[in-house]
């Protein structure tokens, strides 16, 4: 199955994207040929290949629901896709499937906003790690020169509870961008102490200055202008050069809401055709299951912090296991389980195996990452706070049938 791109992508990037224009027809490259890891994903798992150099925290939280949508209804957790629900016809508000369809839908407004800032701080605090990884030479040494990306990774477990799923979907961001948030308002506001030591060091220059100036005049009147010139040139030079070391770096580009939002619709227009895509291959996720709850889980280093979600220490060893098992079906990591893939369809979704969505970059899936993370993650002395485990959202949805 060929990998598409959006057709016609804004000329402009929001944040710290950076699109590639297309050509002057208007029309979009399909040809770029896929990345090596890729080429074993695609017969696996859907893979959406967006045309960027990195995945921003909005374009993540923006896929990431609706990918969710895409899985209530494909698992049969509602009667109708999530964005029909609430043009539905009611009779009666009081009536049992109206309080159902009322409750689902309001955690599944929480749960997007919540993703809006979730992937923000995810995106925070594996920068952090990234930071004090690279102050380990020995470490820095191990990782691949490009670190300004993460690969993230989200669960959605459908069943009873965390422990007793019955379908069990793996979506993987191949490419988040690594940032620390809101580091530039923090690093221009200079410090009380600071000012003041700058203070009294321009006091001590201007008496310096002064008594200087007095035993030049004193001992060599004639050549003081020339010597002054002299040494003022390269002080002028250094101090411009400090300047541009030390400035804060650079917004990012602006990017108006409507373009933000055309790059937006394109991306989760081109997650819908993925799906449909995959299903007609036979590697889709649809699955006929009785209504049941949700569960939403991320994985995330200890220093992440965010109200909505909380960490779940005691499934963590459960979740890891079935990532693994998800990546090693995915990248074809175990050639026993490379054979025979659409014939064992069946017997996959029987036996509960994990399935999920790959969000890779323009170059495809980077192979560099599998790499970062094996070196953040596998080195020794790990820090506590780098240690990676996952966490649940504090919210609730559960599905229902009748309408």
């Amino acid at each position: 199955m060929p990998f598409l791109t959006p057709q016609q992508p804004p000329g402009v990037g929001f944040r710290d994207l950076k699109n590639v224009d297309g050509p002057a027809n208007g029309v979009a490259d399909v040809t770029r040929p896929p990345s090596v890891d890729e080429v074993t994903v695609k017969n696996r798992v859907p893979v959406v290949r967006l045309d960027v150099d990195a995945i921003s925290d909005a374009v993540a939280a923006r896929l990431a629901t609706s990918l969710l949508g895409h899985v209530l209804y494909l698992k049969n957790q509602v009667p109708f896709p999530v964005g029909q629900l609430g043009r539905l016809p009611g009779a009666n508000a009081n009536t049992r499937a109206a309080k159902q369809r009322a409750e689902l839908l309001a955690s599944f407004d929480t749960l997007s906003s919540h993703l809006d800032t979730t992937f923000t701080a995810l995106s925070t605090a594996f920068a952090r790690c990234q930071n004090s990884s690279l102050s380990s030479d020995s470490v820095a040494k191990s990782l691949p020169p490009n670190t300004g990306v993460a690969r993230a990774y989200l669960a959605i477990l459908v069943g009873p509870s965390l422990s007793t799923p019955k379908s069990k979907v793996i979506l993987t961001v191949d490419g988040l961008d690594a940032r620390i948030w809101g580091q530039r308002e923090e690093s221009s506001k200079p410090e009380d102490g600071d000012v003041d030591e700058e203070v009294d060091d321009d006091d001590d220059e201007e008496d310096h200055a002064d008594n200087h100036t007095d035993s030049d005049d004193q001992e060599e009147p004639e050549d003081s202008d020339e010597d002054d010139e002299d040494v003022g040139e390269p002080d002028g030079d250094t101090d411009s050069n400090e300047e541009e070391d030390t400035a804060p770096p650079s917004p990012p580009p602006y990017t108006s809401h409507a373009e933000e939002q055309r790059f937006l619709n394109s991306a989760d227009r081109l997650l819908s055709r993925t799906l449909a895509g995959a299903d007609t291959e036979s590697y889709g996720l649809s699955a006929e299951l009785s209504p049941t709850q949700t569960h939403i889980l991320i994985r995330a280093p200890r220093r992440f912090s965010h109200p909505a979600w909380i960490p779940r220490q005691n499934v963590t060893t459960s979740l890891e296991a079935v990532l693994h098992e998800f990546l090693d079906e995915s990248l074809q990591r175990k050639v026993a389980d490379a054979v025979s893939n659409q014939k064992s369809r069946s017997a996959k979704q029987k036996k509960g195996k994990p399935e999920g969505v790959w969000l890779a970059c323009r170059d495809g899936i980077n192979p560099d990452l599998t790499l970062l993370q094996d070196a953040l993650e596998q080195r020794p002395n790990i820090a506590e706070d780098d240690e990676m485990i996952w966490w649940s959202w504090d919210g609730k949805l559960v599905g229902f049938s009748d309408w």
